[in-house]
């Protein structure tokens, strides 16, 4: 893996939520954050993994497959 597919921490843990099935007003209380932060960090993610919502939970999945 490459720097440039890394998560961050914030990155991981905003994805680890949605893919729970957690809204992104949901996600924001839970990190005190804005929703706008949560949008961001969903939307970086979504570009690094290839993915969109829908398929975070398995790109997240293989991500982590890969780091291991």
């Amino acid at each position: 893996m490459t720097t440039t597919t890394a998560l961050t921490f914030s990155e991981r843990q905003t994805a680890t939520l949605a893919a729970a099935g957690r809204s992104n007003t949901q996600i924001a209380r839970l990190r005190h954050v804005s929703v706008s932060t949560v949008e961001q960090h969903l939307t970086a993610t979504y570009r690094k993994l290839g993915c969109r919502r829908s398929g975070l939970a398995a790109a997240l999945n293989d991500q982590e497959t890969a780091d291991a």
